[in-house]
């Protein structure tokens, strides 16, 4: 997240960008999006979360704020599972947090929920990520900490915390992202953890911005915490399996884990993003192995060679070229990564040429997630901004603490026009972490969710009119989920492409349906699922709309 220092902190660098020349894209013909912040009327306007920031200045005080969609009483309805956070405790795994829960009547009105399990749970709470471990058609749910993680068994609407389900699991570090993914297609859904760094509040080092007043340090001043591959054995368990499938390669400092069908294999692979260290990319070769290949793909540096604060991560097929395209959030005065696939396991940055590297440059990004907002049938971005050191605007007149989302409409082509301040009424400015999305209302069109540290949640209601095609998938001999499933929709001489995954953006879980914007088409030519199990089930003549799809037997 933060520039090399020497002896005294130095924060705050800048980065000429006077050779970026982006190209100019060309907005979408069915216009802008049309948004509504729901967050007062929703019933989530008194959530606040707890970053528990002190004099002590301890690091992961600027980092925290997890959250999202989960369906937690199986009623068809995305509820919001929010990550409290709380005070850090001197004390090792003394910390206590957990996740509040606000249930969906359906309409997007949400009720505080208690007595679920989640309320009270050990360590430093960070992100929340949501899928059916197992294959019980309920959604279970990972929690990711400062201190002991938990797996949580939904069993009838109530959560358990099994602490002899993966050995290790609960160790005391500090863990962030987390991937929930089927690693080898085996039907059950499987865990990579992904760890930050070797950080206690006995370990803290001093840092300061101005040589008199503590501040936050850097994570490169701290060895990175390895990252750790759980694999499902059908049980109820899961065993460490990380030495010898490719992941004990994966070397910690890492904020954002996503997952796809780079080159449409049938087996998904992993992206990584990582703070100041090299991002990473581990192509799935069978049987839940992995060989990491970010620095020969070209994704695991910028442009000049560098590594940068790697925080959030998505991956989607935004343009013509039905090749997947990356996009990492990373720290101010550092652009945004974008990253599109060539083919034969190489990596184009289009940062620049995209539109989206030179209006990022300025702002933090933290959250960011694919969407198609206008249902034109272009996939857009949306990034959750916000600064680390509330200071900021002391010694930086063009960088401020709170800042506003970027909102990127897609043309198709690759390239993406921000057009937050264009939206009516405007979104705001915020300390912005997690992000994600769901359909909140029962319209079947994605709606936005943000999450600050130190601050509320925030839900836009997606107003914008258009035909769409909603997947919701259950599997049979794939994962109940259906992850992992990638889904074509053919119109004319059209492809959309998209693959059924849990996580991405930063500490956060989205919904699993898949929408696909076809503007003012009626019906699409085709739908083709590819299901991780081999299976592929074709529907001709499809009508616009929402449909829900089981795996046939």
């Amino acid at each position: 997240m933060y520039r090399r220092t020497i002896l005294v902190i130095i924060w705050f660098l800048t980065i000429s960008c006077s050779d970026v020349k982006p190209i100019e894209p060309t907005l979408p013909a069915i216009g802008l999006p049309v948004f509504e912040e729901i967050t007062e009327q929703s019933g989530i306007s008194t959530f606040r979360h707890n970053n528990g920031a002190s004099a002590n200045k301890w690091f992961p005080e600027t980092m925290s704020g997890g959250g999202g969609f989960s369906d937690i009483d199986s009623d068809g309805d995305l509820d919001l599972v929010l990550v409290k956070g709380s005070s850090i405790s001197d004390a090792p795994g003394a910390s206590m947090g957990g996740i509040e829960v606000f249930e969906n009547d359906g309409t997007g009105n949400f009720s505080r929920r208690e007595g679920l399990g989640l309320s009270d749970l050990p360590g430093y709470g960070m992100g929340v990520y949501s899928a059916d471990l197992d294959n019980d058609g309920d959604q279970d749910l990972v929690y990711t900490t400062l201190g002991p993680n938990a797996i949580l068994f939904n069993e009838n609407g109530k959560f358990v915390r099994h602490s002899n389900a993966a050995p290790g699991f609960e160790v005391e570090v500090w863990s962030t992202a987390a991937l929930i993914f089927d690693a080898d297609n085996d039907g059950w859904n499987d865990i990579l953890l992904g760890n930050y760094v070797d950080w206690t509040p006995s370990t803290d080092i001093y840092c300061s911005s101005d040589g008199e007043q503590k501040g936050y340090c850097t994570p490169e001043l701290y060895s990175g915490a390895p990252g750790v591959f759980y694999q499902n054995q059908g049980d109820g368990t899961f065993s460490n399996a990380t030495l010898g499938s490719g992941f004990e390669k994966m070397t910690g400092k890492t904020l954002g884990i996503s997952a796809t069908d780079f080159n449409l294999d049938g087996l998904i692979d992993v992206i990584v993003a990582n703070d100041t260290d090299p991002d990473q990319l581990f192509v799935n070769v069978g049987n839940g192995n992995f060989e990491e290949k970010g620095v020969v793909s070209g994704l695991a540096f910028d442009e000049r060679g560098r590594a940068r604060a790697g925080m959030g991560i998505d991956v989607g097929f935004a343009d013509q070229t039905e090749m997947p395209m990356v996009v990492v959030g990373n720290f101010s005065d550092e652009m945004m990564g974008v990253y599109r696939y060539l083919g034969n396991g190489a990596f184009l940055d289009r940062a620049a040429v995209s539109g989206i590297g030179h209006e990022s440059t300025l702002t933090l990004a933290f959250g960011v997630f694919f969407a198609d907002f206008n249902l034109d049938g272009n996939l857009d971005i949306f990034v959750a901004n916000g600064h680390v050191e509330e200071s900021i605007e002391r010694v930086r007149d063009n960088v401020t603490y709170k800042q506003p989302p970027h909102v990127f409409l897609g043309d198709g082509q690759g390239r993406f026009s921000d057009v937050s301040n264009q939206i009516t009424p405007p979104i705001g400015s915020y300390v912005g972490r997690a992000a994600a999305f769901g359909d909140v209302n029962g319209d079947h069109i994605p709606d936005i969710l943000l999450i600050e540290n130190g601050g509320g949640a925030h839900i836009w209601k997606n107003k914008s009119q258009g035909n769409y095609l909603r997947v919701t998938l259950e599997g049979s001999s794939t994962n109940r989920d259906g992850l992992g499933t990638r889904v074509e929709v053919y119109s004319k001489d059209r492809r959309q492409i998209q693959i059924v995954k849990a996580g991405s953006s930063y500490l956060s879980t989205s919904e699993h349906a898949v929408t696909f914007g076809l503007g003012e088409a009626a019906m699409v030519d085709s739908v083709k699922l590819f299901w991780p199990s081999g299976q592929v089930q074709v529907l001709n003549s499809v009508e616009a709309g929402h449909y829900a799809i089981k795996e046939e037997k």
